[in-house]
């Protein structure tokens, strides 16, 4: 109920609201002190000029506290001012983000400093300090008025340490809820007093606190006896019944929330089919019912998130998710290569689609993982062939040579994976290309548009000629930066499209598609007829 007017003075006030809520909170204790002793008055009889004088004494020795902790507050709060000056003057926002981690934690712990150990020994010297102050103007004997006054001082102190503690907590909640959104998510969080605790130890001190109350209102007699006996009964059901409830309201509150935090850890690990138990339909129940609502919609995520990226490259799904589904076509310089099957179309008209579906999907499982390995995009699949792009959508400074070694190691993986029954041609080309989305009517596709594109598939065509698995350019060869063994030049080649034959590189390690292989057909051939059903060799 106090949220909304909270935030209201705390807009109203900007930085100066932690000073005037602390304010307003600690002026509470001089009423508080005030009704202590007009509660005192009626069982004992003193002159008013002794009622004056423990009335102003106790105001002081409350005003004295009240500028202590005050200074305690302003001290720790320096974190909260630093990160209020770095906001105010726009600040870096990673070292906005480092102060907010020192302004947070300095309020949430801060309710705990003010009620801390030395407040604690304070207010304890100050009831010692009253109790011997009226035994002193009263003529009290230590036994039992001085006893009595002792009990009932520490029974209120008690009460009001929990009730300034549980208070400055909720007034820096607004400001809390400012400094809370820059906080670093690995950022350890400091411990608050725990609901458990709150609840042990607040309701029996209610009940104390209470029954002293009652006791001095409902006796005839004015005697501090009678106060005694009010205080211990109400202290004796504290002990049992209020301690009993609120065993009880422990565990009905901390099961649930357990229940919760068990939830969201297995969430944090990863493990997405643990759901909340819903205990009950209260509160926590329904806080249970939404968190696996939310974990319904985290799995669901999940799966497309899944999907998403089996259709497409993780690289791409990144950037669409940080810039949304059009990439602005950029220009930027990358390698592609291009990798055919040799005689795919011949096989075709003598085997079944099945067949056809089932080497693509073998031989790209071969190829695309050791592409991904060294950086590159398979970009395209073009049925029996594959566009590879290294540069594009992740930037490289070494495309050339992350192209190259994949071609080689390409050409390795195909031959050991299907045991030289099965022929292939990469070829490679480096220069600049336009790479972005294209696409329309809702649909779209990340690719690289230029020159060395089309130049890299006709590159690919002349390995036929020149009986190599592997030819990149003279533009790919002007960009390696590191040792790719022994690389023999071939006879500048005539390409479609260019006035200046193509200077072209073959790799050692690549292969030559002159060795001792057989023809596609034939290869597939002998796969097919294997007893175990046509599976290929090495699966």
């Amino acid at each position: 109920m106090a949220r909304r007017p909270l935030h209201t003075l705390h807009r109203r006030l900007g930085e100066r609201y932690p000073a005037v809520a602390l304010s307003l909170v600690l002026a509470q204790a001089h009423l508080v002190v005030l009704a202590a002793i007009l509660i005192l008055m009626r069982f004992l009889d003193l002159p008013t000029g002794a009622w004056l004088l423990l009335i102003g004494t106790s105001q002081a020795l409350t005003l004295a506290e009240n500028v202590l902790v005050m200074a305690t507050a302003w001290f720790h709060l320096r974190p909260l001012r630093a990160w209020q000056a770095h906001v105010r003057d726009g600040g870096e926002e990673g070292i906005v983000s480092a102060r907010a981690t020192e302004a947070w934690r300095a309020l949430v712990v801060l309710p705990l400093r003010l009620v801390g150990a030395g407040a604690a020994a304070r207010t304890m010297l100050w009831a010692v300090v009253m109790v011997v102050a009226i035994c002193l103007v009263a003529d009290l004997p230590v036994w039992p008025g001085g006893a009595v006054l002792a009990l009932a001082a520490s029974v209120v102190l008690l009460a009001g340490v929990l009730i300034r503690y549980l208070e400055v907590e909720l007034v820096l909640r607004p400001v809390i809820e400012d400094v809370a959104p820059g906080l670093d998510d690995d950022a350890t969080l400091d411990r608050s007093l725990s609901l458990r605790l709150r609840l042990l130890a607040g309701v029996p001190l209610t009940t104390v606190v209470t029954g002293g109350i009652v006791a001095s209102f409902s006796t005839s007699d004015r005697g501090l006896a009678d106060f005694g006996v009010g205080i211990a009964i109400a202290l004796a059901s504290a002990a049992t019944i209020a301690t009993l409830l609120a065993a009880l309201l422990v565990r009905s509150f901390v099961a649930p929330i357990n229940e919760l935090r068990a939830t969201m850890q297995a969430i944090q690990e990863g493990d997405l089919d643990r759901p909340a138990a819903i205990l009950g339909g209260d509160e926590i129940g329904r806080l249970a019912r939404q968190v696996n609502i939310g974990l319904r919609g985290l799995r669901e995520r999940d799966r497309l998130h899944e999907a998403f990226g089996t259709y497409v490259d993780p690289a791409i799904a990144s950037r669409v998710l940080d810039e949304g589904p059009q990439l602005e076509g950029t220009v930027i310089e990358v390698t592609v290569a291009f990798i055919d099957i040799r005689g795919v179309t011949a096989f075709a008209e003598g085997s079944t689609p099945t067949e056809v579906f089932s080497l693509l999907n073998e031989f790209y499982g071969v190829v695309v993982p050791v592409v991904e390995r060294f950086g590159g995009h398979a970009n395209t699949f073009q049925g029996d062939g594959l566009l590879a792009v290294f540069g594009a959508p992740t930037e490289l400074e070494d495309h050339a040579d992350r192209a190259v070694t994949a071609s080689i190691e390409v050409a390795r993986a195909v031959r050991q994976h299907f045991r030289g029954d099965l022929r292939l041609g990469i070829g490679v080309n480096s220069g600049p290309v336009v790479a972005g989305t294209i696409g329309g009517g809702g649909r779209a596709a990340f690719t690289v548009i230029g020159d060395p594109v089309n130049t890299a598939s006709r590159v690919e065509a002349i390995t036929r000629q020149t009986g190599d698995v592997v030819l990149f350019t003279e533009e790919t060869r002007r960009r390696l930066k590191r040792d790719h063994g022994t690389i023999s030049a071939r006879p500048p080649a005539p390409v479609r499209g260019k006035r200046i034959p193509v200077r072209l590189h073959a790799p050692l390690l690549g292969g030559r598609v002159e060795d001792p292989l057989p023809t596609l057909e034939d290869g597939l051939g002998r796969l097919l007829a294997r007893p175990d059903g046509g599976g290929p060799p090495g699966r």
